[in-house]
């Protein structure tokens, strides 16, 4: 699926993802191909991106927003 994001001032990731781990405000959350529309409100912690190949990024966050799109998007929008 395809995944970005986005603090005030840059982009933090932009790619493709297997996995998306993140914690919201009613604790963690793992998203996968085919998950269904979610919008969803994320804590300060990092976001842990999983790629084809088992690789793994984590990316720290203050806060934000999920939103899983229809169609396999997922955006992150952060402080």
């Amino acid at each position: 699926m395809k995944l970005s994001i986005h603090s005030i001032k840059k982009t933090l990731f932009s790619g493709e993802a297997e996995k998306i781990i993140a914690r919201t405000t009613s604790g963690e959350i793992t998203v996968l191909d085919d998950h269904i529309p979610l919008l969803s409100a994320l804590v300060d912690s990092s976001v842990r991106v999983v790629d084809a190949r088992g690789g793994e990024v984590s990316v720290p966050i203050s806060g934000g927003f999920l939103e899983v799109r229809p169609g396999g998007e997922v955006v992150i929008l952060c402080d």
